[in-house]
């Protein structure tokens, strides 16, 4: 039986590799697994994160939900931690695929997006193992993400996901409870919806 618990360090290479594996065509994929092995690490070492993973019997991640409950300076935390990890992994990055530095840039300067001045905590990332999609692994990370989020604090959430060619996703959070609250479009051109969740009284 899967077994949710706390991010530990022996999760943060597989969670890399998992990522890319769920996100094959995503930003934050391309620039490689040094780079995401720093954002994972990120989550680890900061008293604001809200971290949880899915653990197979046989000890394999399988999934994760990161987040912090302190969006708008925790991407900021985090790059004066780990300059050094995110410099080197960024350089290979952009060596291999110049186009990306404008967006690196910006991701880099991310502070979850939130509307108003207490957006609440940010889920920050949801992946779930290919192989294990449509087996309710997502919903036990997200109610498990929500859960402790609240009991540390937090009287709501939000989270970002596109808006266009997304209806599974969008269609698995409302069912959970969370509320379209905004759509907006990036400078790129990309349609996003920002979800928000009453912690006191979410479905997840």
């Amino acid at each position: 039986m899967t077994s949710i618990r706390t991010l530990s360090e022996a999760d943060v290479h597989p969670l890399a590799r998992l990522h890319r594996r769920a996100f094959p065509t995503f930003f934050l994929s391309s620039l490689g697994e040094p780079f995401l092995v720093e954002f994972y690490r990120g989550f680890l070492h900061d008293a604001s994160a809200v971290a949880v993973v899915a653990q197979d019997p046989d000890g394999s991640v399988c999934g994760a939900a990161v987040g912090t409950l302190r969006p708008r300076d925790f991407y900021g935390r985090l790059l004066r931690r780990r300059w050094a990890g995110f410099v080197a992994a960024s350089v290979r990055a952009v060596l291999a695929q110049p186009s990306a530095l404008p967006r690196l840039l910006s991701a880099l300067g991310y502070r979850g997006g939130g509307a108003g001045s207490d957006p609440g905590a940010l889920l920050s990332s949801i992946c779930v193992d290919p192989d294990r999609r449509s087996r309710g692994l997502g919903r036990q990370l997200l109610s498990a993400w929500t859960e402790q989020a609240g009991q540390r604090g937090a009287a709501r959430a939000f989270l970002t996901t596109d808006a266009e060619a997304n209806d599974a996703v969008n269609a698995f959070y409302r069912a959970r409870g969370w509320q379209p609250a905004e759509r907006f479009i990036t400078r790129r051109g990309r349609a996003m919806y920002r979800y928000t969740i009453d912690l006191a009284r979410g479905e997840c």
